[in-house]
Order: C-alpha cells, then structure tokens, then sequence
C-alpha cells in the first residue's frame, strides 16, 4: 500500500460499479475516501467536514448537479470540484459550476480518473481551472 496522504475525498455517485473501483484505487493510493449517493448528504459533509476534493457524477438523483455545485463553490474554503461524465457527453465544466469545478471526461475508466485527480491535487486550491482531457493510451 502506498503512504497515507492527507487528502480526503468524497464521491458522490449513484453507480455502485464505478465507485467500487475508484473508491479501490484512491484507498491503495493512500487517499481517504468517502461515498454517498445523495447530494444533499454531500452539502452536509462538505459544511461540517474538511474535504479536499469532491467528486461528482453529471448525475445525482436528489439534487440537480448544476445545484449542488453551485451551493458547493458557495461554501467558503469549498473542496476542488471533479466532475466526472461519460466520453463524448457534450457538456462542459461551465454548463455546471463554472472557474471552480474540474473535469475529469470519462467516467468508465478509473485508472484516468485517478491519475486526472492526483495532478489537480497536486496542483492546488479551489478556483484554479483546469479542463482535463482523457490520458492518451500508454500515458
């Protein structure tokens, strides 16, 4: 198992089947990783709890996510915000939250997904934009 690393992590995310394996794969990275399927649960952790990173699905079945990411980026000292969606999907980082959210493409592949959120980790606070495209094969 790799070091322990301070981040914490909560997924948001009604898709047991792509939460088990990102869940899996931040764990054995050393993040600590929370779930929950409902956005309004993540309104209350994120407003209780320190997280460093919200990751949520373009779909959340109690709350409209173009919702619960505004009200997040409203909070003050609010975690990175990474949506995820599936390849090809047409929307864009904007369409939903603005300059404070992040994106990670593809959904179906958590390898990417993983490594998309290490380096927006990596590269620091809320309010920083970075428009992440899917790794190339072998990358």
């Amino acid at each position: 198992m790799a070091a322990e690393k301070r981040e914490r992590i909560l997924i948001v995310s009604d898709d047991e089947r792509q939460i088990a394996p990102l869940r899996e794969l931040l764990e054995h990275d050393g993040y600590g990783v929370w779930t929950t399927w409902s956005g309004r649960e993540a309104l209350q952790e994120i407003a209780s709890k320190r997280y460093d990173a919200l990751v949520v699905d373009d779909y959340v079945p109690d709350l409209y996510v173009g919702h619960l990411i505004a009200k997040v980026c409203s909070i003050p000292s609010h975690p990175c915000v990474i949506l995820v969606q599936p390849q090809g999907r047409k929307s864009t980082v904007h369409d939903f939250g603005g300059p404070d959210t992040f994106r990670v493409v593809d959904k179906a592949q958590p390898f990417e997904m993983v490594k998309a959120m290490e380096l927006i980790l990596q590269q620091g606070a809320a309010g920083r934009r970075i428009e992440r495209r899917p790794v190339p094969e072998g990358g």
